[in-house]
């Protein structure tokens, strides 16, 4: 019985998705969408069609630091 194949998207699950690919065993997703997200930053997750659920998600999208924050920080840094 071959492995049953899930969707990758790039994207949230409730806004704007967009489907990368489809990867047979949920394994070998999870290892794909990590390999895709290091090499493209950005939030993925991992769907079964069949269950309708997310089984995984990773996101590695660049964290923008608040110009507030930031310019505490600096201050900090030259005192």
């Amino acid at each position: 019985m071959a492995a049953p194949t899930f969707e990758i998207f790039l994207g949230y699950f409730d806004k704007d998705a967009l489907w990368v690919e489809a990867v047979r065993g949920l394994g070998a997703a999870s290892k794909r969408m990590k390999e895709r997200a290091e090499e493209f930053p950005g939030p993925y997750f991992v769907f079964c069609t069949k269950t309708h659920t997310v089984l995984a998600s990773i996101d590695t999208s660049e964290q923008e630091i608040d110009p507030l924050e930031q310019q505490k920080n600096s201050m900090r840094a030259s005192a």
